[in-house]
Formats: structure tokens, C-alpha cells, sequence
């Protein structure tokens, strides 16, 4: 094997563990969601009126056939650990269609992305989880695959996965995938199964939710939106994307320019993202599992197949611009109608290490 062809081949995975210490470093280990890990032990206990959070039954069900009940830590390096799946699994489909440079630029984009932070600092939630079955449902070809997946998504997070189908059929038409008619309705047969399995599982094992998580949101959520206008105001915008809002309208001009309804079908799933985002308590949170992957997508196509557009030539140096004001800048996310940072899921950390 030549040195080029040794570089092609492991230099992505190289970047993949260097990003996961790298996420660690900036985000730390959230120490929340322990009442997930609680849940291990014994997830399909009945229960009357249960919390919303009884629904996401997928990831402390496999955790507790794991035998994953004993340590916390371990859940929690667990789950987190299908964020790390996921990196590796566009480290291998993005290697394929771009150079080594173009591959190791995306991932980084992926590491210095608020969907990132979030999956360190929610640790127990089934955020990570989310992302890797994002990862899958947006760039697999094979209809199979995104009908199992489709289904699987639908039993870790039936609120913002129903949305998350829709994002990948939107662009899978908008860009002339192969067998998007196909993959398109294998996702909503998937999603259909999934959500429908989902529901009789859980009146099987007795769980009743008293309110899900779109009541919840519907219930709340504008209030919340109204008081971050008038409280905390525009900094909630750098939270959805962070430094990225440099490039997105660089690359929506590109979109325009190679494949202009590529350009709407991106404007439209960020649409769709802040529109789900403003009916819920976790803004930054629900944007970002929502936008990540069409953002990353649209990426990929302008780093691959829009050449011959005069403002590729800027793309790349914005996109390692971004990346280092996110490492640099603070690492804050919309909660409650409140900004919150980091700190305390790195002092987890750093109390784990010390």
C-alpha cells in the first residue's frame, strides 16, 4: 500500500479518536439523566401515568440486556459511545466521495457542532442514540436499512424522529438520490411500524405516559421562546449552529447556484428544525439533533459535486474558521428560557479523572 493510499485509508479513523478526546476536552461528561439509568434495571416495569420519558424505551433496554445496571459511568460511556459510532460511520461513507482533507473538514464539523455538545453533556439521554440513527438513515442507499432503522428511531425518540424521516426524504428528492422513491417509502413504512410496535409495547407492559413530549412542548415551549426574547435575546441563535452560521449562507449560495432545489430543501429543514425548537424547553437541543444532518449532507454535496461554482473557494476556509471560533468560544446551550454552559458536565469530568 502506497503512503497515499495508507493516509486515505486511516487517517479518518485517526481524526475520529482524536475528536472523541477532543469532545471530552471541550464538553466534559454531563452528569444528568440519571433517571434513564434508574430505568435499566427494570424498563418495562409498569406504571400508571408515567413521565414522558418512559416512552424511549430503545436505549435502556439494550442497556439493561447489556447488564449495564451496575455503573452509571458505564451507561453513560455506553450511550455515548453511538455518538462515536456514528462519526465513524460518515468517517467510512464521506471518505468515499471526498479527499482525506475534504473528510477529516466534515468531521470536524461534526465534533465542533452543537449536536456534540449536547450528546456529552445529556449524557443517559438517548440524544446519541438519535445521532447515529440519523447518521444511517441519511446517507445508507439500501431501502432495507432505512426501514429498520425508521422503525428504531421511532422507539428512542418519536418526537423529533417523525421530523427527522421528513429531512431525508426532502433532500433524497431534492437531490436526485438513487432510489429515493423507494428509501422514501421505506422510511414511512419503517416510521409506521416503529411508532405503532412502539405504542402496543408499551400498553403491553402496562406504561401508561401521562403527558408525551409534544404536549409538553405545545404546553410550554412558547412560553419559553417569549422569554428568551425578552430576556436573553439573540444569543440563542449562536447556540443552534454556533460559528457554522458563517458558512450555511456561503453554502446555500453554492446550492443555489449547482442545485437550487437542493438550496430550498436545506432552507426548508432548518425551517422545519426551528420551528420544532420553538415549541419545546430544550431549543438548542431540538434544533440541533434536527439540523445537523441536512446541514452535514448539503456539506458534503458542495464539497463533492459543486465544483464548478465560483464560491466553492471560500467554503473550505470559513468551514476551519467556524470550527476554531466554536472551539474557542463558549460552549452554551438554550434550556428553560435560559443560556446555560458547560462547566458543570466538565467538572463531572474532571472530578472522574482527579
Amino acid at each position: 500500500m502506497t503512503a497515499r493510499g495508507a493516509a486515505r485509508r486511516y487517517a479518518p479513523g485517526l481524526v475520529v479518536v482524536g475528536l472523541i478526546a477532543a469532545g471530552f476536552y471541550c464538553y466534559g461528561l454531563g452528569s444528568g439523566g440519571s433517571f434513564y439509568f434508574k430505568l435499566v434495571k427494570a424498563p418495562f416495569a409498569p406504571a400508571i401515568d408515567a413521565p414522558y420519558y418512559r416512552a424511549s424505551i430503545l436505549h435502556v433496554a439494550l442497556a439493561h440486556w447489556l447488564g449495564l445496571g451496575t455503573s452509571i459511568l458505564g451507561f453513560r460511556l455506553a450511550v455515548l459511545s453511538c455518538l462515536w459510532a456514528a462519526w465513524g460511520y460518515l468517517a467510512m461513507v464521506v471518505g468515499r466521495r471526498l479527499s482525506v482533507s475534504d473528510t477529516c473538514l466534515v468531521l470536524l464539523v461534526l465534533m465542533a457542532h452543537p449536536a456534540a455538545m449536547i450528546a456529552y453533556a445529556w449524557t443517559c439521554h438517548p440524544d446519541a442514540l438519535t445521532y447515529l440513527l440519523t447518521a444511517v438513515l441519511m446517507f445508507t442507499r439500501r431501502p432495507w436499512v432505512v426501514a429498520v432503522v425508521a422503525a428504531l428511531g421511532a422507539w428512542t425518540h418519536l418526537a423529533i424522529w417523525g421530523l427527522v424521516c421528513g429531512n431525508a426524504v426532502i433532500l433524497w428528492f431534492a437531490f436526485a438520490e438513487a432510489r429515493a422513491r423507494a428509501r422514501a417509502v421505506a422510511a414511512g413504512v419503517g416510521l409506521v411500524v416503529g411508532a405503532g410496535t412502539g405504542a402496543l409495547a408499551l400498553h403491553l407492559w402496562g406504561i401508561a405516559i401521562a403527558r408525551d413530549r409534544l404536549a409538553l412542548g405545545m404546553a410550554s415551549g412558547l412560553d419559553v421562546l417569549l422569554g428568551y426574547w425578552t430576556g436573553v435575546g439573540w444569543p440563542i441563535i449562536y447556540s443552534l449552529h454556533f460559528a457554522h452560521l458563517l458558512w450555511l449562507p456561503v453554502l446555500l449560495v453554492m446550492l443555489l447556484r449547482s442545485r437550487r432545489a437542493g438550496a430550498f430543501a436545506l432552507l426548508l429543514t432548518q425551517a422545519l428544525a426551528l420551528t420544532a425548537a420553538c415549541f419545546t424547553q430544550d431549543t438548542t437541543r431540538v434544533f440541533a439533533f434536527l439540523a445537523w444532518g441536512p446541514l452535514v449532507y448539503c456539506l458534503v454535496y458542495a464539497l463533492d459535486e459543486a465544483r464548478g461554482v465560483g464560491e466553492r473557494r471560500y467554503l473550505r476556509p470559513l468551514v476551519g474558521v467556524a470550527v476554531l471560533v466554536t472551539l474557542v468560544a463558549p460552549k452554551v446551550f438554550a434550556w428553560k428560557g435560559d443560556l446555560r454552559d458547560t462547566e458543570g458536565a466538565r467538572a463531572q469530568l474532571r472530578g472522574l479523572l482527579f
